[in-house]
């Protein structure tokens, strides 16, 4: 890549990372602010420098640039030869829902034939080969990288999870997507929007970035969906939902340990290869819990049937699918039930309720590991949620972990957090049990289980280990009747 004459080996917003001729992009973090290591860069072999900055150094040149963040995906994308246009890409964004939908996406597509790429809270696959990342949406250099690689490796589809954090740092700016799917708007991560406008907003840029008539694909039953397209009016859109103006929606619902509908296409749709499918019927098993799957499964049908994916093999591939990690995932089902899921607001946890009352159980035991790093008001929210459902399950025991045995760093839970939960318990006059480590409640949890109880694992990264734990626990354990 030729910037200005000079032939460009590379390109970094980490000073540690800068070789000679390499970029170096100098970006305002909250920590720390790369404007501060230019110097440190230059002195390692960087040939041009990038800054929101009035900054001039006589050695290589220094640009001046609106947006630092904007500025790093565009020289990126040209870099690795704007890699988003070689490959069919689709993104989903929402508050919750959206590794469950881009892995269903994913297997309907591999049964079809497809290599496929995802990427994702759980890391990044390319076909069935995982490469460990640690953002839900990569920084810049990582994704760029990834779809390359992805493009040399001749994958046809990607799919990949896109978070409001990625959209408000413009991790994906410049990506060219083919579809954009929404699955529901809740109230989450206001430590870092602020308010509910920055973070629907944010959300919004995937939808804005979609050239005319590439694909929205909107939930419907969720009222944010008609902000996610506000203004927009050169896309294509397919909307799903249990609600009877949706193109995609489901019918003759039956959800115990298995979930089966009828999939009704009620208007017709145009495939991406210009061929009309008419309205149709057909039936979908489901082999993992709860109502909002039914939810992610239709997203990821619309984008199926948009794309010109057959009934049958969509069937198949959704029939085969059994759950992923820490999704409402049932980790034991003999003298009791355990299930361990990823909750991290308010509509996770409803999510996780609401399947209870289609499960029969004596008892449920809940351990909730507060969250850490993401302030009081989530936790205070959490909690309340937790309450109100404890009224109508009657839940008998509620076991709260600061988990401080297994997270570090910014996952560490403050004070302020613990606060944050504990309140409203005390505000309510509702028992609880709090314990620093997360194998004490976990430990605790065994020594209240019986027959026919249920343990509730819940959750964000400070219950990431609870399997890991309850397994270890539980060799020798005996259960009483």
């Amino acid at each position: 890549m030729m910037i200005d004459g000079i032939d460009i080996k590379g390109i970094t917003c980490d000073s540690r990372k800068v070789k000679k001729d390499y970029v170096f992009v100098a970006i305002k973090g909250f920590s720390e602010d790369g404007n501060d290591y230019i110097n440190n860069a230059i002195e390692k072999g960087a040939k041009i420098i990038y800054t929101e900055r009035d900054i001039t150094n006589k050695k290589i040149p220094i640009y001046k640039v609106n947006n630092a963040r904007v500025k790093l995906a565009e020289l990126l994308n040209e870099f690795y030869d704007y890699p988003s246009e070689k490959v069919r890409l689709i993104g989903v964004t929402g508050t919750n829902g959206k590794t469950t939908t881009t892995h269903l996406i994913n297997e309907i597509f591999k049964k079809s034939d497809y290599k496929t790429g995802l990427i994702g809270t759980l890391g990044t696959k390319i076909d069935d080969d995982y490469i460990s990342t640690f953002l839900t949406t990569p920084d810049p250099e990582n994704l760029f990288f990834l779809l390359d690689k992805m493009v040399k490796e001749k994958v046809d589809v990607v799919v990949m999870e896109v978070s409001s954090h990625g959209l408000k740092f413009y991790r994906t700016y410049g990506l060219q997507f083919d579809v954009a799917i929404h699955t529901n708007i809740d109230r989450d991560h206001m430590d870092l929007h602020g308010t509910m406008e920055d973070y629907i907003n944010s959300k919004k840029r995937l939808f804005n970035s979609l050239r005319s008539n590439k694909l929205a694909v909107l939930n419907i039953d969720d009222d944010n969906s008609k902000n996610m397209i506000d203004g927009n009016d050169r896309i294509f859109i397919i909307s799903y939902g249990l609600n009877n103006r949706a193109t995609v929606t489901a019918s003759s619902i039956e959800i115990i340990d298995k979930i089966r509908f009828i999939l009704c296409l009620r208007r017709g749709i145009t495939t991406i290869n210009g061929v009309d499918i008419e309205p149709f019927e057909f039936s979908v098993k489901l082999n993992i819990l709860g109502k909002h799957n039914i939810y992610n499964a239709l997203a990821a049908i619309s984008v199926a049937l948009y794309f010109g994916i057959d009934s049958k093999t969509i069937k198949k591939a959704l029939g085969k699918f059994n759950g992923i990690r820490r999704r409402l995932e049932k980790i034991y089902d003999d003298k009791f039930l355990v299930i361990d899921d990823y909750s991290h607001n308010p509509l996770g946890y409803q999510v996780v309720f609401e399947t209870l009352q289609n499960i029969e159980y004596n008892d449920i035991i809940l351990i909730n590991a507060i969250r850490g790093g993401r302030g009081k008001e989530i936790n205070r929210k959490n909690v309340e949620e937790i309450l109100v459902w404890h009224k109508i399950l009657g839940i008998k025991n509620i076991i709260l972990s600061t988990s401080d045995d297994v997270v570090e760093g910014k996952d560490k839970v403050r004070e302020d957090e613990i606060k944050g939960a504990i309140n409203v318990f005390a505000k309510t006059k509702t028992g609880y049990e709090l314990y620093d480590s997360l194998e004490k409640g976990i430990g605790r949890s065994l020594d209240l289980v019986s027959r026919g109880d249920v343990i509730l694992l819940l959750g964000s990264q400070g219950m990431d280990k609870g399997k890991e734990i309850f397994f270890k626990l539980l060799d020798g354990k005996k259960v009483s009747s």
